[in-house]
C-alpha cells in the first residue's frame, strides 16, 4: 500500500520556516519599539524632574534668572530629544506594522497550505478505502469461484 504524500509539502515547509523567521523578526522589531518606549518615557521624566527643579529654585528665589536660563536651555533640549525619539517610534511602529501583515500573511498562507493537505489527505483515504474494498471484492469472487469449482 502506499503511503500518504502531499504533493506540496516542501512549499509548506519553506512557508513554515518563513513564518519562524518572521516572527523573530517582529519580536526583534517589538523589542526595538519597547526600547524606544522606555527612552521616551525616561526623558518625559527628566522634564517633570526639571520642572520640579525649576519650581523649587523659584520658590527658593535663587538667582532666578540663572535658574530660569539653565532650566529654559535644559527644557529646550529635552523637547528636541522628545520630538526625535516620538519620530523614531513613529517609523519603529511602523516597522512593526509592515512585520504583522507579512506575518499575517504567511500564516493565511500556511493555513491554506493545510487545507490542501488535508483534502489531499482525505482524497488518499477514499483511494485507499476503494482499493481495499476492490480486494475484498476480488477475495469474495475468488472464493465463490473456489467453491465452484471444489464443490
Amino acid at each position: 500500500m502506499k503511503k500518504f504524500v502531499f504533493s506540496l509539502q516542501p512549499v509548506l515547509n519553506y512557508k513554515l520556516t518563513i513564518e519562524k523567521q518572521q516572527k523573530a523578526d517582529l519580536k526583534k522589531a517589538q523589542l526595538a519599539l519597547q526600547e524606544l518606549r522606555a527612552q521616551e518615557q525616561r526623558l518625559l521624566d527628566a522634564y517633570a524632574e526639571n520642572e520640579r527643579s525649576l519650581e523649587r529654585a523659584l520658590r527658593e528665589n535663587l538667582n532666578v534668572a540663572t535658574a530660569l536660563s539653565e532650566h529654559d536651555a535644559y527644557f529646550r533640549f529635552l523637547r528636541d530629544a522628545l520630538k526625535e525619539i516620538r519620530a523614531r517610534i513613529e517609523r519603529a511602529e511602523q516597522v512593526v506594522a509592515e512585520h504583522q501583515t507579512r506575518l499575517i500573511r504567511t500564516m493565511r498562507e500556511i493555513k491554506t497550505y493545510n487545507k490542501l493537505r488535508t483534502e489531499q489527505y482525505i482524497e488518499y483515504q477514499k483511494e485507499v478505502q476503494s482499493e481495499e474494498e476492490k480486494e475484498i471484492g476480488d477475495l469474495v469472487s475468488f472464493n465463490a469461484v473456489s467453491e465452484d469449482i471444489y464443490s
